[in-house]
């Protein structure tokens, strides 16, 4: 019975998956009865083990199609565990069936009607997952159900036509161009044309340095994006793929932002130390400063030192490195914030500002920089350029 319970609430839970019936795929998952898809907007339960049910609170249902369109939490991954089309894992937002409760739950095809059941067995009994909901609203909220008709559900595979496809809508517009940010828990290439995906590798000089993703976006990877218009029928994904992950990329993300009290399950937001995507004061577009509580869900963001300003313009182009004087004796490397001065007796250290940092005494030597930035060595007529990150 306790292991029902679990299997009810991992398939709630992760629901957050997307699966193909057929064969592994991605999908969204409506309930056939009031019409309301699955959200997948936390990776907690609990279990009501007297009742045999499972609390589902980490799960919406919300009827409008339209409000589907741009949401990852909606995308669901669905993997047959067998081949035998029994057994199934269903992932989603960084988590699912077998990550949280070590559980698979079954999942039934009902030719005749073009609807499956999702369930669970224990002892030989059987609990389905259904819409809980009776009332004609906009939400709802999934339940655990004996057989009947609000346990029914379709699947519908992730296109690129209208019917079911994935897009982002543009957040800000700067320069003539339009922007947003994504972090999702599936690989994607661009359907529209003229979009194009970016990730921070430096942030250095008031500036963060982007990068172009060439080719499939890693699953888990927090991007900026470039649209190509306004709409999200203008800017669709391909989703699905692989690639290998970013090992540079600056930017973070978090799948959850949830406020219920049972299912609190936030990032709070450090206004010294975070900065977002934004429009800056210039009207362009770069990273700011937010004044919310909360990071929000599926969006990138950066953690920057104490002490970066406030807004950081944008740039593609390459971020300068460590540059050597010709013919001298002095050297340095870098690692982090930490530089280190050879060849040299002593050295001074200046920011890109011209005012003295920190000082070095002796070969080998080195000092903890105060923040990320480009710095200016200098040993008698001999001057080394260095960027720290």
């Amino acid at each position: 019975m306790k292991k029902l319970a679990a299997s009810l609430l991992l398939c709630s839970i992760a629901l957050s998956s997307s699966a193909l019936i057929e064969g592994d795929g991605y999908y969204r998952v409506q309930n056939y009865k009031t019409e309301r898809y699955i959200y997948v907007l936390d990776n907690k339960g609990e279990l009501n083990m007297q009742a045999t049910t499972a609390e589902l609170g980490a799960i919406e249902l919300w009827k409008d199609y339209n409000k589907t369109i741009s949401d990852p939490a909606t995308v669901i991954y669905v993997t047959d565990l067998t081949g035998k089309k029994q057994d199934y894992d269903l992932q989603t937002q960084g988590t699912g069936v077998k990550a949280i409760i070590n559980h698979e739950v079954s999942i039934y095809y009902y030719k005749n009607n073009g609807f499956y059941s999702i369930f669970g067995r224990n002892s030989g009994l059987t609990k389905y997952i259904g819409d809980g909901t009776r009332a004609n609203s906009a939400q709802g909220w999934v339940a655990s159900l004996d057989n009947n008709e609000y346990y029914r559900w379709y699947f519908h595979p992730i296109t690129t036509d209208d019917s079911n496809y994935f897009g982002v809508d543009p957040e800000f517009d700067a320069d003539g161009k339009h922007y947003t940010s994504l972090y999702a828990d599936f690989p994607f290439t661009f359907s529209s044309a003229g979009m194009k995906a970016y990730y921070v590798t430096t942030v250095a000089d008031g500036k963060a340095y982007l990068k172009e993703i060439n080719g499939t976006v890693p699953r888990a990877t927090p991007v900026i994006i470039e649209c190509s218009a306004t709409g999200t029928a203008n800017n669709k994904l391909n989703i699905g793929g692989s690639a290998s992950g970013l090992t540079d990329n600056k930017l973070q993300g978090v799948y959850f932002c949830n406020h219920d009290l049972v299912h609190k399950n936030r990032k709070e937001n450090d206004p010294k130390t975070m900065r977002v995507p934004g429009k800056l004061s210039d009207g362009s577009f770069g990273f700011v400063t937010s004044t919310e509580q909360y990071l929000p869900r599926n969006k990138a963001y950066i953690v920057v030192p104490e002490g970066t300003p406030s807004e950081l313009h944008i740039t593609t182009a390459e971020p300068a490195g460590i540059v050597e004087a010709a013919a001298s004796s002095l050297s340095v490397r870098i690692d982090g914030l930490t530089l280190y001065v050879y060849g040299v007796e002593s050295a001074e250290v200046y920011n890109i500002t011209g005012s003295r940092v920190a000082g070095v005494s002796g070969d080998g030597s080195s000092v903890i920089l105060p923040s990320a930035g480009l710095y200016l060595v200098k040993a008698g007529n001999n001057v080394t350029k260095v960027l720290a990150r």
